[in-house]
């Protein structure tokens, strides 16, 4: 059983009316299932989260890493060699925020990792913007981290 809190605006005043439902939405589910792929789920398994024509953004990504992936096999290319970089140490849980749109949420979430390269420790928080197909496909998402955390885990001298 899921708790779904809903802020609404009726008058001058906020209300929150709590809902509960036996399922997550969609775009909570789709949250759950793209960080199963640092849980060690299978690539090609896992590409199956996404819609062909899915978008991935990294704003902050730093040069020369893509700031934006177009596609399912663009996504794929760039992720298939993710799981035997990093080794998932400790994970703190996934927090959600709806939108009035029932496709899109928000997630932060604080991962730490072992990156096997380098042999250093990688603490990152994670903001992602996350959206949904009407059958729970990603085809969109965008991911806001620290790159200078990034930097110093995945160099050596860094």
């Amino acid at each position: 059983m899921y708790l779904l809190i809903t802020i609404c605006k009726k008058t001058e005043e906020k209300e929150v009316v709590p809902h509960m439902i036996n399922r997550p939405p969609l775009v909570i589910t789709a949250a759950q299932r793209y960080l199963s792929l640092v849980k060690g789920e299978s690539i090609d398994s896992w590409i199956n989260i996404w819609a062909d024509d899915a978008v991935v953004e990294f704003p902050y990504a730093p040069d020369p890493n893509p700031r934006r992936l177009e596609g399912k096999k663009a996504i794929y290319e760039y992720y298939k060699d993710i799981s035997p970089v990093f080794e998932l140490l400790r994970e703190k849980p996934l927090v959600s925020y709806l939108s009035t749109d029932p496709h899109v949420g928000v997630f932060e979430i604080s991962l730490e990792f072992f990156i096997r390269s380098t042999g250093k420790d990688y603490i990152q928080d994670y903001i992602s913007v996350v959206r949904v197909s009407d059958d729970g496909l990603i085809v969109f998402y965008r991911e806001y981290f620290d790159p200078v955390r990034g930097q110093k885990a995945f160099h050596p001298e860094g």
